[in-house]
């Protein structure tokens, strides 16, 4: 990601591994919210700068876009709340 596109976009949401970034990737995008992942390691050092915490990477959109994103992935994860108390 270029500097300048950087300023332009704000992390949504950090996933604990790629698949689920780009499976909150596509859920973005298939909202009409333009998303990037951003990995924390680099291919070059093969995963070894994962962070502790166990974030794989982030999941940025365009700043404009930012709000209406978390509101997507705060019901997303309301919803899937839901579910999983539904076969508890």
């Amino acid at each position: 990601m270029s500097d300048d596109m950087q300023d332009d976009f704000v992390v949504v949401y950090r996933a604990v591994d790629e698949a689920t970034a780009n499976i909150i990737k596509i859920a973005l995008e298939d909202d009409g919210i333009p998303a990037v992942v951003r990995p924390y390691h680099s291919s070059w050092f093969d995963g070894v700068f994962v962070p502790a915490d166990g974030a794989w990477g982030e999941v940025l959109v365009p700043k404009e876009d930012a709000e209406r994103a978390r509101a997507l992935l705060d019901e997303y994860s309301r919803r899937k709340g839901e579910s999983e108390q539904e076969t508890d």
